[in-house]
């Protein structure tokens, strides 16, 4: 028997998975929460459980915090994020803190039983509108072409407004220098002046 733990700040959402999964012979959920502190203080002092089914967006501790918390202590037990949010902050951040599957709360029973099954027998699931965002973000300038550790430095001084020889003061280099780093910053992000490259740099969170 296969321990499943349920993790979502709506009771409704909880009190529907855990009927659904108590018609599958092979798991059994043990308990439920609606926030990720009561959660991590429960089995910190309980049996742990197989899986984790985990909502992202809770009261006192997100579903990525938990991710990271969880993985970091306990490895062995597996996360299937079962949410509604599909963009690129949740999806990539998810994945990064270690869940081993991600699912969208609209999927069919028969799918989401498949999934947990898939998941905890080692498999990596994850949904078809979560792949295709992971894909568009490894597609992006700053994913092909990484900058280096100086030209982070650079451009984290650009966003903040300073000049070439302000950056240059900042960071002891040669303005020449810092000119340089700049004109490779362009070219791997693929922009064509300072404000566009603040601008990707914000949304993209590269610093």
């Amino acid at each position: 028997m296969q321990r499943i733990i349920l993790v979502d700040d709506h009771h409704i959402v909880r009190q529907g998975l855990e009927f659904l999964l108590s018609t599958v012979e092979n798991l059994e959920v043990i308990e439920g929460f609606s926030d990720g502190e009561s959660f991590l203080n429960y089995i910190a002092e309980n049996e742990l459980p197989d899986i984790v089914l985990l909502d992202l967006v809770m009261p006192n501790m997100n579903g990525i915090e938990i991710t990271e918390k969880l993985k970091t202590t306990y490895p062995q037990i597996k996360i299937l994020v079962l949410t509604s949010y599909i963009d690129d902050e949740h999806v990539i951040s998810a994945i990064d803190k270690g869940a081993d599957g991600y699912e969208m709360k609209d999927v069919e029973p028969e799918q989401l039983i498949d999934s947990i099954n898939r998941v905890l027998n080692g498999e990596k699931i994850i949904h078809p509108q979560a792949q295709n965002v992971i894909e568009s973000v490894n597609k992006k300038p700053h994913m092909t072409n990484k900058l280096s550790k100086r030209e982070i430095e650079v451009l984290t001084e650009m966003v903040k407004g300073k000049t070439n020889k302000e950056i240059a003061a900042t960071l002891f280099v040669s303005e020449k220098t810092v000119k340089t780093h700049v004109s490779h910053i362009f070219n791997k992000l693929q922009v064509t002046d300072r404000t566009k490259a603040a601008i990707y740099a914000m949304e993209n969170k590269l610093i």
